[in-house]
């Protein structure tokens, strides 16, 4: 495999690896088997109900009754367990949950509380996952593209004056394709009168151009972050598809499997980014602790709130709002969503939910423009990669092998050509450039295998 097959798949097992072997571990595996054991539970009771004319009852409940009783109280305790259990063990952690738990239950007992909990609560975890999902998806473009490894990698020899992101010409057509696509869709909607279709298309060609402009780098002259807007749009595109597909097919099946892959993908990369952050002195374990370690600066403030309650505590808010994401469903299926046909009417659960998910996608656009402009690129939108600017342009190299092939040079000519490249570039001599680039790429190794 090439540098850059192999740091991408590296990048790309650390995301999600590194996430299950966070979900997995001795202070949260008991936890995601609740999640998992939950879901398949409520999954099995609404399929086991849809199968029958008659109503299943247990008791003075319904199945699906205790059903969504029993989602609701779990989801609500990982939640309040994960916000106030920052320097709890695992067992204390648990005793907790229960406790929520069957406080929960009690209080949905109460009429008028428990219809406002039912139908809310699982609407505000539907939210939250719609805006998650995207944040992810930047957050995991960012992490690749500003990046030591993946970054250099990806980035060799291309130089600072170039503005355009790698890749422009690839992700240029596919804004190009979406562009059209929108225009389609948004006549589609104009013509049927389809709300949903015509702000969805409308939305669609404005980011469509505006990643144009972006990955050709004529707003922003910066091709790490114009890459990084670039991937971005690509990885939130199939929300289109997905629509595109419900009204061909008319099944939601495919769709909803290829959501649940992007919830399991988000769910794995943030609690590997979590983790990350954890590990980072200063940033997450104690607010007031200072770092010996310069950390760059986050605008969002997504450190102070880890740091709060905790990497855990975040991952355990993370697990109850995905058991409310697919309450939302369960309830969609069994017809008792009633405050979702209040707000989305007629629009089935995947196609309210890649709207919506869209609808976040161009806000954390549109907020991570501003707040780079804002701040100029510098701080947390600095990229610390190496681009090796000592190299020889590639146009150079294509001429050299070309000659090669014509055997007007020699292989040994080409070495010393882009020696004298390199040498010229860091205008010293040929040992001090050696001794610049050995310090350049393995100082810090060899400083840490000193210690």
């Amino acid at each position: 495999m090439s540098y850059v097959e192999k740091a991408f798949w590296d990048y790309l097992k650390t995301t999600l690896f590194g996430g299950v072997r966070i979900l997995f571990s001795k202070r949260l595996i008991l936890f995601s088997l609740i999640l998992f054991v939950t879901s398949v539970m409520t999954t099995g009771a609404v399929v086991l109900q849809s199968q029958t004319s008659e109503t299943i009852s247990i008791g003075e409940f319904t199945l699906l009754e205790l059903t969504f009783m029993m989602q609701i109280s779990i989801a609500l305790g990982f939640i309040i367990s994960g916000l106030v259990s920052k320097k709890l063990n695992t067992l204390i952690r648990f005793i907790l949950l229960l406790i929520v738990v069957v406080i929960t239950l009690v209080v949905l007992l109460i009429e008028n509380i428990s219809d406002l909990i039912f139908q809310y609560f699982p609407l505000v975890a539907f939210l939250s996952w719609a805006f998650l999902v995207p944040l992810a998806s930047f957050a995991f473009s960012k992490g690749m593209f500003d990046n030591k490894i993946t970054g250099s990698v990806l980035f060799l020899g291309k130089p600072t004056t170039d503005h355009k992101s790698i890749f422009s010409g690839v992700m240029t057509l596919v804004a190009i394709a979406s562009l059209l696509w929108n225009i389609v869709m948004a006549y589609i909607g104009f013509t049927e009168n389809r709300l949903s279709y015509l702000v969805l298309g409308i939305i669609g060609i404005v980011v469509a151009f505006l990643i144009i402009l972006v990955v050709q780098g004529w707003i922003f002259n910066d091709d790490i972050f114009n890459t990084t807007l670039g991937f971005f749009f690509v990885m939130t595109l199939p929300n289109q598809i997905m629509i595109f597909l419900t009204s061909v097919t008319g099944s939601e099946s495919i769709i909803t499997s290829f959501d649940y892959f992007f919830v399991i993908f988000s769910l794995l990369y943030s609690a590997q980014n979590i983790s990350r952050r954890v590990k980072m002195k200063g940033v997450v374990i104690d607010p007031s602790e200072k770092s010996k370690k310069k950390v760059r600066e986050d605008p969002f403030r997504i450190g102070r709130f880890i740091g709060f309650v905790g990497g855990e505590g975040v991952v355990l808010i993370y697990l109850g709002l995905a058991l409310g994401f697919h309450l939302i469903q369960l309830q969609i299926m069994s017809g008792v969503a009633l405050v979702w046909e209040d707000i989305f009417g007629t629009l089935s659960f995947s196609e309210g939910y890649h709207d919506i998910t869209m609808v976040f996608m161009v806000i954390i656009l549109i907020l991570v423009c501003i707040v780079y402009t804002l701040q100029r690129g510098k701080g947390y939108w600095a990229a610390e990669i190496y681009r090796f600017d000592f190299l020889p342009p590639y146009e150079d190299l294509v001429d050299y092998m070309e000659r090669i092939k014509r055997g007007e040079i020699s292989k040994t000519d080409i070495a010393l050509t882009v020696g004298k490249k390199a040498v010229e570039a860091s205008g010293v001599g040929v040992f001090s450039a050696a001794r610049k680039f050995r310090d350049k790429i393995f100082g810090e190794k060899n400083k840490s295998d000193q210690s």
